[in-house]
């Protein structure tokens, strides 16, 4: 071979695969931990992540733009203002039926703090109410876009010793119900 010397490449002897082979598995440890679990999964048992920012990259600020922000509805947008009092110990539903995707603006004050529930339930499975949200409060108000088909509204209950004067205002895409009598006065 004109005189040119090829040297042979030694292999490490065993001892010092397995130390190179441990040396591997032990940087890739200190990588998952370091970096890969808090960017990736908001794991950070070493509070690295945290100290460098990179725990934010697992939870980002902002949502991904919604294409779909903007609605158009086929069905007639009305508006509706119901009052209603709950004398002591009285509850009362008041729900709605919507279709999928339609659209629910909604205010409601009590004269005083009561116990309500705003949930649905869907035509396909009466009866297996869906909670959207179930507290105490005098006040609330907020929007809802039909999960599905069926009926909506809220379920109050006067725990108080005095009557409740509830003022509903609505708007969007719905009918109004008559399945559910009337509270007495």
């Amino acid at each position: 071979m004109n005189g040119e010397t090829i040297n042979a490449v030694q292999m490490p002897d065993r001892q010092g695969l397995l130390m190179r082979a441990g040396l591997a598995l032990v940087a890739a440890a200190v990588i998952l931990l370091l970096f890969v679990l808090p960017a990736e999964f908001k794991i950070d048992p070493t509070h690295f992540g945290r100290l460098t920012g990179l725990i934010r990259l697992s939870q980002p600020d902002k949502p991904a733009l919604n294409t779909t922000a903007a609605h158009s509805y086929n069905g007639e947008f009305r508006t509706d203002e119901v009052e209603l009092t709950l004398v002591p110990g009285e509850s009362f539903e008041y729900k709605v039926k919507m279709k999928p995707d339609a659209a629910l603006v909604y205010s409601w004050t009590s004269s005083t703090p009561i116990e309500y529930d705003f949930h649905g339930e869907a035509d396909k499975d009466p009866g297996n109410a869906v909670s959207y949200k179930a507290v105490t409060a005098a006040v609330s108000q907020g929007s809802l876009i039909a999960p599905f088909q069926g009926i909506h509204g809220w379920y109050w209950n006067n725990t108080n010793k005095v009557r409740a004067n509830i003022k509903l205002k609505m708007a969007g895409q719905y009918e109004l119900t008559v399945d559910f009598s009337e509270p007495k006065e």
